[in-house]
């Protein structure tokens, strides 16, 4: 029987779809089973990113401050009744701070350091007598610092202003520093310095014409030939070289000043053979120590009549009270007589 195309075309359809339906997959038969448990590759961590909170407004800027300006420091009160505080500065000190160097008559070797501290301990011996109080910077043969001879201006400035320190913290109303002189040897005589820049200027100046006249005197009592090379200012002796005064009783950069009037005594020349063979006579330095005394005492002498006289506060005004007002009672009669 001849089968017509439609019908042809079905019984392809019912064939195809009955294999579908018997037969597995032989794709399916070969692949092997999954594992029940899968690891998952772990995916990288992604880079920490800070979180900037968003600006809700604009920043605030702080102002720019305008720096303090450095105060001066402020000088110690020197103008008040006794007693008076002298700070004494024996100069230099310590086995790598002799200053200038001499020779006695016999030949023996004199250290500035070693004549300067006797002189010094002689003064503060006589002020204390006298009624004053003392600060001696240094009483031995040492330094406040260490003290690098090879460095030697770094040390010098160091040590100079641990020596300010104590007299400022002792509130001192006076510096006086003892030295004997060094230069070429022909030099002698007698030097004061005093720094006029200060605001104590003038009553450092009065200081040193005190001291000066009262040591030129001293040595002329002693018959030693008097060269009076006066009251100097203090520029003279060497600072830093961008400023002009002493360490001392200076204002340098970077330095704490002194802050009462003070004096650099240069009484003689250790370095002239004359005035050394004079600073070796234990009489010559105890008579500059007096000399020194009454130059200090002649000082607060004239300092006295200019100290201000103290402000007193007024007692206050009294508001009188008033005095009641007394009704005068008129005068009683005393008795009537009647003769009746």
């Amino acid at each position: 029987m001849r089968l017509s195309a439609p019908v042809l075309v079905l019984l392809s359809l019912l064939v195809l779809t009955a294999c579908a339906t018997s037969e597995p997959s032989t794709i399916a038969s070969t692949r092997e089973p999954a594992s029940a448990t899968i690891t998952p590759t772990p995916s990288p961590s992604p880079l920490a990113v800070a979180t900037v909170p968003r600006a809700t407004s604009a920043p605030t800027i702080a102002p720019m401050l305008t720096p303090t300006p450095t105060v001066a420091p402020t000088p110690i009160p020197i103008y008040h009744g006794p007693p008076y505080t002298v700070a004494i500065e024996a100069g230099h000190g310590g086995p790598h701070w002799w200053g200038t160097a001499g020779y006695d008559a016999d030949g023996n070797h004199l250290a500035e350091k070693d004549l300067a501290l006797d002189t010094a301990l002689r003064l503060g011996g006589l002020l204390r007598e006298a009624g004053f109080e003392t600060v001696l910077i240094r009483d031995g043969d040492f330094t406040l610092t260490p003290f690098d001879g090879v460095n030697y201006r770094p040390s010098m400035i160091a040590e100079t202003q641990a020596r300010v320190e104590i007299a400022n913290a002792r509130r001192a109303d006076i510096l006086v520093s003892i030295h004997f002189n060094g230069a070429y040897s022909a030099l002698h005589g007698t030097e004061t310095y005093y720094n006029p820049d200060r605001l104590f200027g003038a009553e450092s100046y009065a200081l040193a014409w005190f001291v000066q006249a009262e040591v030129l005197s001293a040595l002329g009592g002693l018959g030693h030939d008097v060269n009076d090379r006066g009251v100097r200012n203090d520029a003279e002796v060497g600072g830093d070289p961008n400023n002009a005064h002493s360490y001392l009783l200076g204002t340098n950069d970077g330095f704490r000043p002194s802050l009462m009037p003070g004096i650099i005594s240069e009484a003689l020349f250790l370095s002239n053979p004359d005035d050394a063979a004079r600073i070796a006579e234990e009489e010559t330095r105890q008579r500059l120590a007096e000399a020194y005394r009454d130059g200090i005492a002649a000082y607060f002498a004239w300092l006295s009549p200019r100290i201000p006289p103290a402000t007193l506060t007024p007692a206050p005004t009294l508001t009188p009270t008033p005095v009641a007002t007394l009704t005068p009672t008129p005068p009683r009669q005393c008795c009537t007589f009647s003769l009746w």
